[in-house]
């Protein structure tokens, strides 16, 4: 069952996995051999169509080619070696693998996260190497172009993907790592909430199957978003990053909270850790975000009545209650107050001065997830309301929550 499995999965054999260590000798005869391959091994996967063609080149020496073809997948590779020793050459001649088509078969054997993703574009190996034993060995280089990647439940999409990369292997050895630098770029990711481009990472992929990334950087609302350094495990695999945040409009961010904001506009700067396994999912790690003074920064509240106008009076007592009548008659408006309500119902825009969010999800002191402590006067010039300073507190998994709590922590002051 494994040796069927391998065959069928020939161009990206040596990419994903190590060869199987008894790897084995052609029978002593000239001639051809050809066959057909069921979806037994594989489930999902087309039959596959197999020939080999063997025949003796003198001193002793042997050639082989073998062709596989099947929906969306070809290949044809060829060896020289000694009959006897089975050492000597190997090299892919030509190979493609069709995304649309064989993604959805291999893709179970990564586990349930990608599940209901679909892919386009081609995959070409090539590479070439010698035989020790009859074991190969050597460099294959992957390439995917015109990719794409899509979820239609979610609603996202990776369009123009592309990946290169150049790998050693060692069949004897059971180890595959990098030659080069592994280079997947994305021209552009679409989902419900955001939109980004020019993705670039630049990785190695080691021995112990781990990817270490050098690069990693994404466009994202008129700025740049980077990653350090790091070091990420494939088996399981495993995210763990820390992002860089440079230049990035708010606009985008208004999805992500929508019950805090209904409009954003300006820029932002920070840091923040993010990581997604399969077993806990996406999760916001200890961050912080400020506002960049090189543009205004405007914001909008999403409608919070009583927000803001729950700390004011409407009117001014003047006079005490047990004065009756005169009491209202001498209780004069809050010039305030209509401009809070406007405010806290998302009727008026704020002129954003300080900006601080600090991300704590493990908890600060008072058990806080995140901070946003915010002050801005109000957009329209001729109020009354010179200043409001208010805080946002969130408490729970920021990855469920983005969507942030208010909470008490309100001043103002009048003209």
């Amino acid at each position: 069952m494994r040796r069927a499995f391998l065959v069928r999965l020939w161009p990206v054999f040596f990419v994903l996995t190590a060869a199987d260590a008894s790897w084995p000798r052609l029978p002593p005869i000239d001639g051809e051999l050809a066959g057909k391959f069921s979806a037994t091994a594989i489930p999902g996967a087309p039959p596959l169509d197999w020939k080999l063609r063997v025949r003796a080149t003198g001193a002793g020496r042997r050639s082989a080619e073998l062709s596989v073809a099947a929906s969306g997948a070809r290949l044809r590779a060829e060896a020289d070696f000694d009959g006897v020793t089975g050492n000597g050459s190997w090299k892919i001649i030509e190979s493609e693998l069709e995304a649309a088509v064989w993604f959805s078969v291999l893709a179970p054997q990564f586990g349930s996260s990608l599940n209901g993703i679909s892919a386009e574009g081609k995959m070409i190996l090539s590479g070439n190497g010698v035989l020790q034993n009859g074991r190969p060995s050597g460099m294959v280089k992957l390439a995917w172009s015109d990719g794409a990647l899509r979820n239609s439940v979610q609603g996202w999409s990776l369009d123009r993907v592309a990946l290169d990369g150049a790998y050693e292997f060692d069949a004897a050895a059971m180890s595959v790592r990098s030659s080069g630098p592994l280079e997947l770029t994305v021209r552009t990711i679409t989902t419900k909430r955001f939109g980004a481009r020019n993705v670039l990472i630049n990785a190695l992929l080691n021995e112990n199957r781990t990817l270490s990334v050098s690069m990693a950087r994404i466009e994202i609302a008129g700025g740049e978003i980077t990653a350090d350094p790091t070091t990420l495990p494939l088996s399981p695999p495993v995210l763990k990053l820390d992002l860089r945040i440079k230049n990035v409009g708010l606009q985008d961010t208004v999805a992500l909270v929508p019950a805090a904001l209904t409009d954003a506009r300006g820029r932002i700067d920070g840091e923040v850790r993010v990581s997604w396994s399969e077993a806990t999912g996406f999760q916001v790690g200890d961050g912080h975000l400020g506002l960049r003074n090189d543009e205004p920064t405007i914001l909008r509240l999403a409608s919070l009545p009583g927000f803001l106008t729950s700390h004011l009076p409407e009117r001014f007592a003047l006079l005490p209650a047990w004065t009756g009548p005169l009491a209202r008659w001498f209780a004069p408006t809050n010039p305030a107050y209509a401009e809070m309500r406007d405010i806290e119902m998302g009727r008026a825009e704020l002129q954003v001065q300080a900006l601080d969010v600090q991300l704590t999800p493990e908890g600060d002191s008072q058990g806080r997830s995140a901070v946003v402590q915010l002050s801005a006067r109000p957009a329209r010039a001729g109020g009354s309301v010179k200043e409001v300073t208010f805080q946002i507190n969130v408490s729970g998994p920021l990855a469920a929550v983005l969507k942030l709590g208010i909470n008490q922590g309100m001043s103002v002051k009048l003209q």
